[in-house]
């Protein structure tokens, strides 16, 4: 079975307002950036591993595969 996988799109938001932040010199607004692109990482990891437990669980047949 192939899995598709879809950024949120809260997620796209959020790394967008983070590629603005880039060019910004102030360095409390590079540090709260730094922090906030940490918190995203994050936030896509567990969007992928949920991705791949809710996969492996219609595999398993222990959810329905209906949308």
């Amino acid at each position: 079975m192939a899995i598709q996988t879809q950024t949120s799109q809260n997620l796209t938001a959020a790394r967008a307002l983070l590629d603005e932040l880039a060019t910004v010199d102030d360095p409390q607004a590079k540090a709260t950036a730094a922090a906030a692109h940490a918190t995203l990482v994050l936030a896509e990891q567990v969007a992928g591993v949920r991705l791949v437990l809710a996969a492996g669980a219609v595999e398993n047949g222990t959810v329905s595969a209906q949308h």
